[in-house]
């Protein structure tokens, strides 16, 4: 992509044509994913924090039980280790793959309904309509530097 501008030198002010090229390309899609999949996070662990207290007395009761009979297999656990923590890292590999994927369904799901509620988009509206104002302000500065500046030149050639 190519911007070009004309120059132009008058006393202090540069004003006019330059040239900027090969400016950086950004591809917007593909950095919201990260941005989705946060909002998903965050979106997975308030859901499941609801979940909490109910899991909590079911599963006091749970690792008492659990505890004893993992404990009565520990020693074929240990001799089958090497083959089990190499299939265990291929599934973890698998595993958040899959979820960093769904997490990012799940958070640019969140932020597209975000999106469309009102006060979403009365702030998107307002936002517009500040970018409208600020944009007309600089016009108007504009114009009163081009006025300043003829002032001070034809008070300048009436001085000297």
């Amino acid at each position: 992509m190519t911007v070009t501008t004309d120059v132009k030198k008058t006393g202090n002010t540069v004003t006019g044509k330059f040239t900027l090229k090969n400016l950086p390309t950004f591809d917007a899609d593909y950095a919201k994913k990260p941005l989705f999949a946060y909002v998903g996070v965050a979106d997975l662990a308030i859901e499941r924090a609801k979940e909490i207290p109910a899991d909590l007395s079911v599963a006091t009761t749970n690792v008492t039980k659990k505890a004893q009979a993992l404990l009565a297999e520990v020693p074929a656990q240990v001799t089958a280790l090497p083959v089990t923590v190499r299939t265990n890292v291929e599934k973890a590999t698998e595993k958040a793959n899959d979820v960093y994927a769904k997490l990012t369904v799940r958070g640019e799901r969140l932020v597209k309904a975000i999106r469309r509620q009102p006060a979403t988009e009365a702030a998107i509206a307002e936002g517009k309509e500040a970018v409208r104002k600020a944009e007309a302000a600089a016009t108007a500065a504009r114009k009163s530097v081009k006025a300043g500046e003829k002032a001070v030149e034809d008070a300048a050639s009436k001085i000297g």
